[in-house]
């Protein structure tokens, strides 16, 4: 069991739950009755096509010393206030180079000088770190605190971002704890576009999923295919027009022109000129010259 007795953000209903046996409450809820002194927050940050989120209390600094102090070091912490801090993910992720499944965790951490120990553990719904059980952990890293400006109330952030990296911190005082959240973006994009490709009659649907393709230059080969499934269920100007863009893509340029060329006969019977008409034009010129 995670010490209790010098949690912080707790004042007096800290020592009012020791006293009562430490009977959980429900932790999900966070409930929002009467105002707390370490108020509810919530921060949801998308990877690629992963939602992260975490709940947690906000403690504050209110002049007092806190790491290696309020919140000892060497042992655990709730890594906020009230009830525990939970993290969720929507699918399966990395975090630190570990591998994590999909669901939501107890967050707890075993702050230090020099190095944090973050936990994972399956039990999300409990009150503090009462019941904190060290075999329900499905997952430990370490990591380095950082100095950083200070912050009165706990935060978490998600700094820098991209498709498939996300640098989640937690922030709170004069220290930032940043640990490395990654996920396979590519290899989720492709289940998720075979599913919903195949389940839709809408035309419009695959699209996304090959402009995205396109945009990255990855997914070439599955990207023909999805658009062909929106060319099946309707022939349009912008569906032919993002076939000709995957087929130069794949440096097939005659294929890519002859269906060009399709698009522009599809543009020219549209009551209005849809956008691309004279990109297409200008591209089609230049694979020509790559035939």
């Amino acid at each position: 069991m995670l010490s209790c007795t010098r949690s912080a953000g707790l004042g007096f209903l800290c020592g009012l739950f020791c006293f009562l046996g430490a009977v959980p409450l429900q932790a999900q809820d966070r409930g929002n009755t009467v105002p707390r002194v370490s108020p509810n927050a919530s921060v949801s940050q998308t990877v690629g096509v992963t939602t992260v989120e975490v709940h947690y209390g906000r403690p504050g600094v209110r002049d007092r010393e806190i790491f290696g102090d309020l919140v000892p070091f060497g042992e655990g912490w709730r890594t906020g206030a009230n009830e525990a801090t939970t993290i969720s993910f929507s699918t399966p992720v990395r975090i630190e180079g570990k591998s994590l499944d999909a669901g939501t965790y107890g967050f707890f951490t075993i702050p230090g000088p020099d190095q944090w120990t973050l936990i994972f553990n399956q039990t999300a719904d409990q009150w503090g770190a009462y019941n904190y059980d060290s075999d329900n952990d499905i997952l430990r890293v370490q990591v380095e605190p950082e100095s950083a400006p200070k912050r009165e109330r706990l935060t978490f952030a998600f700094h820098p971002l991209t498709d498939s990296t996300a640098t989640a911190v937690l922030h709170w005082n004069e220290t930032r704890v940043p640990f490395e959240i990654s996920v396979n973006t590519t290899t989720l994009l492709r289940k998720k576009a075979e599913q919903r490709t195949t389940q839709t009659n809408d035309w419009r649907t695959p699209l996304q999923y090959v402009g995205y393709a396109l945009d990255n230059e990855v997914l070439l080969e599955e990207a023909l295919a999805w658009v062909n499934r929106s060319i099946d269920r309707k022939e349009t100007f912008q569906n032919l027009r993002l076939k000709a863009y995957v087929l130069a893509k794949r440096s097939q340029f005659d294929e890519a022109v002859e269906t060009a060329n399709r698009a522009l006969s599809e543009a020219e019977n549209m009551d209005e000129r849809p956008d691309g008409v004279d990109d297409l034009r200008s591209q089609i010129k230049s694979w020509t010259s790559g035939m």
